[in-house]
């Protein structure tokens, strides 16, 4: 026998039916949003670190707290050894320099998700060992310092990434850093030899400036101001900064250099309004801060603690907002981020990358 059901019965399954299915929909809902990327409301932007043996870890930074979230594919295989990194300004796609192989890779970045995706063949490197990398900031040419064959190379850079060599200069001995001013000079440091490769630069050929500068205290990279007038020179024999006025490729000392800083300086980066210099003492945990006046001299902030960062403080980036500077700790297998404030001070965020290996090389999206 059929059950008869009257209908206020019917009309309660019908609401029970109806608030089960509300639920499971925002149920679903909640499940897609854990699992999607930051919306364009929630501004954010993309780093990568490369570390040995063959990894690029990936990390979302929010623009306004600077909260480090690891991207859920990563880290990402690439090549053997991979150390420079650059990613294009137009964000869609990263360049690697692998040095154990001798080749630098092309991955493209998904905006969405932060996934990197290689694109084969690698392209062989004009030279051996290719290490640190700088890019144009029209991102038209890549200038590469190959640590193996002792020269720096330069590739014109197309639409989608693809390389093709224009130049190589020779120098002295292995370059440990490439400093580009205002895509007029490059810089290369030689620390075999304490001296400054200085080459000018015209759509991708390089010509040496004159003979290299030398630089008493030692050189392991150098820094330049927006405006490419002054060269700022951490000195890690002397614990100090040596500051050098630049004209047309030509290097001098200002009058009071150099300026007194913390233990073993081996980076420096300049704010992108050319007030302030940031230094990373490598033979202790801080961070010396500076003013810089119209004439390149250095002031430290005075009445500000020194802000400190990891063990071994190495090489540092500058976030492209120019809110935040991220400093490598070689000792501590991480990334220290620090905020810019107005008046030029760092004030640590409490966020770290961590990377779980000696960090060599940062690239950051827009």
């Amino acid at each position: 026998m059929p059950v008869r059901r009257d209908a206020r019965s019917v009309k309660s399954d019908g609401q029970r039916w109806f608030a089960a299915a509300l639920l499971a929909a925002a149920l679903l809902t909640s499940a897609c949003d854990f699992f999607r990327p930051p919306s364009s409301s929630i501004a954010s932007h993309l780093a990568y670190v490369t570390s040995s043996p063959d990894n690029i870890a990936g990390f979302r930074i929010n623009n306004k707290s600077g909260a480090v979230t690891p991207i859920f594919t990563s880290p990402f295989v690439v090549g053997n050894s991979p150390s420079g990194i650059v990613v294009h300004p137009s964000g869609q796609f990263a360049l690697v320099a692998n040095q154990l192989d001798s080749t630098i890779s092309l991955l493209k970045i998904d905006s969405t998700t932060g996934a990197l995706t290689e694109v084969l063949p690698r392209t062989p490197a004009a030279g051996l060992g290719p290490g640190p990398m700088v890019m144009d900031s029209s991102g038209s040419f890549l200038f590469v310092a190959n640590q193996g064959s002792n020269d720096v190379a330069v590739y014109s850079v197309g639409s989608s990434g693809t390389l093709s060599h224009v130049s190589s200069a020779p120098v002295g001995s292995t370059p440990s850093s490439l400093t580009l001013s205002a895509d007029k000079f490059l810089f290369v440091p030689v620390p075999n030899f304490s001296v400054i490769y200085v080459f000018s630069v015209s759509s991708g050929t390089l010509t040496q400036a004159g003979l290299p500068f030398a630089v008493p205290g030692g050189v392991d990279s150098v820094a330049s101001n927006p405006a490419g007038t002054f060269l700022f020179v951490p000195n890690p024999t002397t614990n100090t900064v040596t500051v050098l006025a630049q004209t047309n490729g030509s290097l001098s000392p200002i009058l009071n250099s150099p300026f007194a800083a913390g233990s073993k300086p081996v980076a420096a980066v300049v704010d992108p309004s050319g007030g302030f210099l940031y230094v990373a003492n490598s033979g202790s945990t801080s961070l010396s801060q500076f003013t810089i006046d119209s004439g390149g001299n250095l002031k430290v902030l005075t009445g500000k603690t020194p802000p400190t960062a990891g063990t071994n403080p190495g090489f540092m980036t500058l976030d492209p907002s120019g809110n935040f500077l991220f400093v490598a700790n070689l000792g501590g297998k991480s990334i220290s981020e620090f905020s810019i404030k107005p008046d030029g001070t760092l004030v640590s965020t409490g966020n770290t990358i961590q990377v779980g290996a000696v960090p060599r090389g940062l690239g950051l999206t827009k």
